[in-house]
């Protein structure tokens, strides 16, 4: 056998594992959101802050994430070192919640959760990034497709676990500890990023290929942008105060625990569902349009001050307001972005949600105090401007799908997982 197919031939025998690979880096990227989306807000009203500080703190942390996304996606993209990169972001993380641990008061607390979001911003483009590339060398190697929904669904997969676990160890430990808590998942999940991504083929450094090579219809891209941006970032009251409006209304830990198992549960059904039964890649301005009347619907029904029954419903229309929209955007930022910018066409994403997030964060503090559940109706309001935004999208895309005769074909699942 030549040497040259011989060596495609060891590729494509190693490169059948990038999918199980993938799988289990995104489980660990996402591994600490289980335990930070519940309930790193109760450890902060521990410490003695107010709603107005809660919300200060939690609306730093996607103002910073911006500048730290952008930067290092564009040098992970030129220098093609997606992956010690993220390894070293996920160190800091588990770093920054070390310091948060020991740190008092409000300005402490805000500076050591500035460190954190430095270091946690460029993980998922990173990751995005690393895995967009690992679908472009299968389809050059001959092998079955890789689908994007199906490798981050395992992220989910890992929020969902450690939602579920978390429940239960934060509710007999004291409230000063959830933050050690935080920092063991973190560094857990440096260690297995650095495990799933030994052996893993990495991309080309792009300024080899064309560097300065045009985006693909820009008016589409932040048209795109703009409309994820709206519908992901209403999600900013219910992260923020979801937690602390069930325990106040007077449920247990446990409860506020699966309230999110609920809306992980739909998410990861989403992610594993998208490719195989709802057309991934070719229905991608769609997931976008469907995510943003979820979102409508499902903020209005938090405005009221609803039963458990109505909690886990209304957690339920996660699935579609969440994973929905971010399924969609990633599929069309990677066609848009091209190959020159695998990380730093999610990461554009990932910054405009981060500021978004950011501002209406910091909106949620006030509009909370004063108005309770009745604030979740501004967030109607702003999902239903980018649910505007995205129909609007649906028709640029379809333009451009048939003016390039770009029809994706229907993805297959390796099997891998």
């Amino acid at each position: 056998m030549p040497r040259r197919e011989a060596a495609a031939t060891i590729e494509r025998v190693d490169d059948r594992h990038a999918e199980l690979r993938l799988s289990l880096l995104f489980a660990a990227i996402y591994a600490i959101v289980g335990v930070q989306l519940p309930f790193f807000s109760i450890w902060l009203s521990g410490r003695g802050l107010d709603a107005l500080q809660i919300a200060a703190i939690l609306a730093v942390q996607p103002v910073i994430r911006i500048g730290s996304t952008l930067l290092a996606s564009r040098r992970a993209d030129r220098h093609g070192d997606h992956g010690p990169l993220l390894v070293a972001c996920a160190a800091a993380i588990a770093a920054g919640y070390a310091v948060t641990g020991l740190s008092h008061g409000f300005a402490a607390i805000l500076c050591a959760v500035a460190m954190v979001a430095l270091a946690q911003g460029p993980i998922a483009p990173l990751a995005d990034g690393i895995s967009f590339e690992q679908a472009r060398r299968r389809r050059d190697l001959g092998l079955p497709q890789m689908h994007y929904s199906w490798v981050r669904g395992w992220g989910s997969v890992s929020i969902l676990v450690f939602l579920a676990a978390s429940g239960p160890i934060a509710g007999a430990l004291p409230s000063e500890d959830i933050i050690w808590l935080l920092a063991g998942v973190g560094a857990l999940s440096c260690l297995w990023s650095l495990g799933a991504l030994i052996g893993l083929g990495h991309a080309a450094p792009s300024c080899a290929l064309r560097r300065g090579a045009p985006v693909e219809r820009p008016g589409l891209v932040i048209l795109l942008i703009a409309a994820a941006t709206l519908i992901q970032s209403s999600h900013s009251m219910v992260n923020a105060f979801g937690a602390l409006h069930w325990k106040q209304m007077g449920h247990s830990d446990t409860f506020v625990a699966f309230a999110w198992v609920v809306a992980l549960a739909t998410e990861v059904a989403a992610f594993l569902m998208a490719g195989r039964w709802f057309g991934g890649e070719a229905r991608a301005a769609t997931f976008l349009v469907v995510g943003g009347v979820a979102a409508v619907i499902r903020w209005m029904l938090m405005s009221f001050d609803l039963e458990p029954v109505g909690i886990f419903f209304a957690q339920a229309l996660h699935g579609a307001s969440c994973a929905a929209v971010q399924i969609g955007p990633a599929y069309l930022l990677a066609a848009l972005g091209g190959r020159e910018r695998q990380a730093q066409a999610q990461a554009w994403l990932a910054a405009a949600i981060a500021g978004g997030n950011g501002l209406f964060t910091l909106l949620s503090g006030p509009l909370y105090t004063v108005m309770g559940e009745h604030a979740y109706l501004a967030m109607a309001g702003f999902a239903l401007a980018g649910t505007a935004l995205s129909f609007g999208v649906a028709k640029l895309a379809d333009q451009w799908r048939a003016a390039t005769h770009l029809v994706p074909p229907e993805p297959q699942h390796s099997g891998a997982t």
